[in-house]
């Protein structure tokens, strides 16, 4: 049974191999007959398809990552649901209303130093005496 599963694998494999292989060649072949001043012509490295053994592992990498983020999505979405239904305080509101005044005062107080620094501070006049 387990050598039957791995015959079926590696002709599945073998043959998708081929046929990406063949298409990326058939790819390679059109780019090359392009003229250089063409804006469609692309700057295909000649070594790209030693990469192509390894597109299983992409493949299996991404659905791993897939799976990762839909599991975060979900406990985020129970853990947010839970939240609003246990805690009645806007906790928050409050943590974002801190932050906000906490970069605003900086980002303010940064924008007064570099206006001090490049716009001369106005002299005030004294009063002309009335003669």
């Amino acid at each position: 049974m387990r050598d039957e599963f791995l015959r079926v694998c590696s002709s599945i494999y073998l043959v998708t191999s081929l046929i990406f292989g063949l298409s990326m060649g058939y790819a390679y072949f059109l780019n090359a007959r392009k003229p250089l001043n063409d804006p469609q012509k692309r700057n295909y490295h000649p070594l790209a398809f030693s990469l192509l053994p390894f597109w299983p592992l992409e493949l299996l990498a991404l659905l791993i990552l897939f799976i990762l983020r839909a599991l975060a999505y979900g406990v985020f979405l129970i853990a947010l649901t839970l939240a609003l239904i246990f805690v009645r305080k806007p906790f928050l509101f409050l943590l974002l209303a801190k932050a906000a005044k906490y970069i605003g005062d900086r980002l303010l107080r940064l924008n007064t130093w570099i206006i001090k620094r490049i716009l001369p501070q106005p002299v005030p006049q004294l009063a002309s005496s009335a003669r």
